[in-house]
């Protein structure tokens, strides 16, 4: 439930054994490599090339990527319950022997390029046929129709066009003859016999028609001729990039080596840029790196019981460091790592917002969805992933968030009487028991909700703010900050709840209400300057100081988007109903099944488009509302050095 304590570790050993500690790192997975901090230039080190594995890294991921086009496509089910490949390190030593990555590689580009210029080829053809076509009846070559004196050109016109025009051209082009060849699909193909020095005003008036020129003068034959020519060269493009896809396909039987020998170069990629961060002597290595302090015994004692030629040490980081981040949560607060992480991670020594969050957010959630029987279906889904796809990281967590996210609706939707747009009224008695609002019929009873809800979520905010100043020994901003303003805030609800909401409340609340607010703007006129030195700067200080109680009921108002949504959903789910019923009545059992259609396709879409602007507002909400209160953000998440494999597991000895 906060950041983790992070220490800083320093291993000095050996030179002998340099490599297997990395190794051994690699595989524990818990420290963070970073420079040592010696000011002495590290000597260099004998080590692979770095830029000649990551080239041929490079290369089998351009090889797996084009392979893939090539092997037969898994089942979505089946791509998810493949397991990963498993390899030992002779058979990564085997395949590193026997597999020339540059020459599967050059096989790979050859074969594209191959591919590509003959679809090119044919597509350039498939283009000069549909040109021609129209033409092939013509049956004079191409290369006979121009002379010195005339040119011989091909147009095509809306046939509209070419009727209320030809006669006209005729008259006003005498050194030139115009007639229509062939019409289709309301389209006029017009053969043009010119003089030589009309050419460029001919094609003007042409233009001014809105006709296009068919440029034929590099052919040569007929156009049937030449169709049929074509013809033959796209059976030889087609035959080339068949032989061509026949190779990558027997190639593509490669592609696990491929992912197997990509996963090794990554590894080893990974060994030498930590190799980059070792300091080195003739016969020792220093490295340092971070860890969280629950690894630092398991750390300690495996590296103690493994290597005798080493001595590790641990401290705190000190003031000027700035130690990466890792969140511990419980099972409860951990899905919400996610929504925190989209705004960012917290810097060291800060609170962790995540399990302050995870209560607000869901809740907020809910009140955007309101609608059980979108919560349920919600939650159905998303435990339905969890449990056949097993999805990790990001993923995985998200789903966890959903899946809560629906449970709660389910019951914020009974409350406010939303279950698949239906009437509450038509629910059974017994359930109309737990109907408590109806946000259509009652939208200010649940836009006042949505206030409240939002002031103790702001004041919530508030007080993780004071807490953390009394922690730091900031007495007086935390009295004259942070809980005068709380409690300016809390007098001041009943004032706005009357006078901007119409609400009524006893006389009694009001009388306290209004001399609290005047005590406290008393107090926070006569602070809010504190800090400054002259009189009259004090004094305007704190009148500026008033200015954050604008700021403070914009946020406010910011919570009317949960009544907003919740509308939102609930009037598209009506709708959906309305439209199925209206479709209902049509003959022949089609009203049935028209109205399914419509019942299981609205509501899925109005599912998907709600949830998704369920999760935006409610994460909103927290950035904008909750962690400008006291969350900082900044921090650099901790990323330890350990194995970075995508397609294999390396088998243990």
């Amino acid at each position: 439930m906060a950041v983790s304590r992070m220490m800083k570790v320093q291993i000095l050993g050996h030179s002998a054994v340099g490599e297997e500690v990395k190794s051994y790192l690699k595989e524990a997975g818990v420290v963070e490599i970073t420079d040592v901090s010696i000011e002495e230039e590290t000597p260099p080190a004998e080590k692979e090339d770095l830029r000649d594995i990551e080239s041929r890294l490079e290369q089998a991921e351009s090889a797996i990527e084009f392979f893939g086009g090539y092997i037969e496509q898994p089942s979505f089910f089946q791509k998810i319950s493949k397991g990963p490949l498993y390899v030992s390190g002779e058979e990564l030593e085997r395949l590193s022997r026997e597999i020339s990555i540059e020459e599967v590689y050059n096989d790979c580009c050859r074969l594209q390029g191959t591919i590509r210029s003959m679809r090119d080829l044919l597509a350039d053809s498939d283009e000069l046929v549909s040109s021609l076509t129209p033409w092939k009846d013509l049956d004079v070559p191409l290369q006979d129709l121009a002379t010195d004196g005339y040119n011989v050109q091909f147009w095509t016109v809306q046939d509209k066009i070419a009727d209320r025009n030809i006669g006209k051209f005729r008259e006003d082009f005498e050194l030139c003859d115009c007639s229509e060849f062939h019409r289709e699909n309301g389209k006029s193909y017009i053969v043009v016999i010119a003089a030589s020095e009309l050419y460029s005003e001919l094609i003007e008036a042409m233009k001014e028609l809105g006709a296009h020129h068919h440029s034929f003068g590099h052919l040569e034959g007929t156009p049937a001729e030449i169709i049929g020519m074509q013809g033959k060269l796209c059976e030889g493009y087609r035959k080339n990039i068949a032989e061509a896809e026949d190779e990558a396909r027997r190639l593509a039987s490669k592609r696990d080596e491929l992912c197997l020998l990509a996963d090794h170069y990554r590894e080893r990629i990974g060994l030498l840029s930590a190799e980059d961060r070792f300091y080195y002597t003739d016969s020792t290595f220093i490295l340092e790196g971070w860890v969280r302090a629950l690894d630092r015994p398991g750390l300690e004692n495996g590296l103690s019981e493994t290597f005798d030629e080493i001595e590790t040490s641990f401290r705190d980081p000190s003031d000027g460091e700035n130690p990466p981040i890792s969140l511990e949560n419980g099972p409860a607060a951990k899905p919400y790592e996610f929504v925190t992480s989209l705004y960012g991670r917290p810097v060291y020594r800060e609170v962790d917002p995540t399990p302050l969050l995870a209560p607000f957010f869901i809740l907020f959630f809910a009140m955007c969805l309101t609608d059980a029987g979108y919560g349920l279906s919600l939650a159905a889904l998303t435990s339905f992933i969890i449990i056949k796809f097993k999805p990790s990281g990001g993923a995985g967590l998200l789903m966890k968030v959903l899946f809560m996210g629906g449970l709660i609706t389910s019951g914020v939707g009974i409350v406010a009487g939303g279950i698949f747009g239906i009437n509450a009224g038509a629910f059974p008695a017994w359930l109309q028991n737990f109907v408590f609002i109806d946000p259509l019929r009652e939208p200010m009873k649940m836009l006042n909700i949505s206030f409240l809800m939002g002031l103790v979520h702001m004041i919530f905010g508030m007080g993780v703010r004071l807490t953390a100043d009394i922690r730091a020994r900031l007495i007086s901003d935390a009295i004259f900050d942070d809980l005068t303003w709380m409690l300016f805030l809390i007098v001041l609800a009943p004032l706005g709840y009357t006078g901007i909401l119409n609400g009524t409340l006893p006389a009694g609340v009001m009388v306290v209400s209004k001399w609290g607010a005047v005590g406290l703007a008393a107090v926070i006129f006569l602070t809010g300057g504190r800090k400054q030195k002259s009189p009259v700067k004090k004094a305007l200080s704190g009148l500026v100081k008033f200015y954050d109680v604008i700021g403070y009921f914009g946020d406010v108002l910011s919570y009317a988007r949960l009544l907003a949504l919740g509308l939102a959903t609930s009037a598209i789910a009506i709708a959906v109903n309305d439209i199925a019923a209206m479709v209902k009545g049509m003959p022949f059992y089609t009203g049935y099944i028209a109205m399914v259609l419509i019942l299981a396709g609205g509501h899925a879409f109005n599912l998907a488009v709600n949830t998704l602007g369920a999760f935006v507002h409610a994460g909103r909400l927290q950035y904008l509302e909750f962690f400008s209160k006291f969350f900082t953000g900044g921090g650099r998440e901790f990323r330890p050095f350990k194995s970075e494999r995508k397609f294999s597991v390396l088998k243990k000895n």
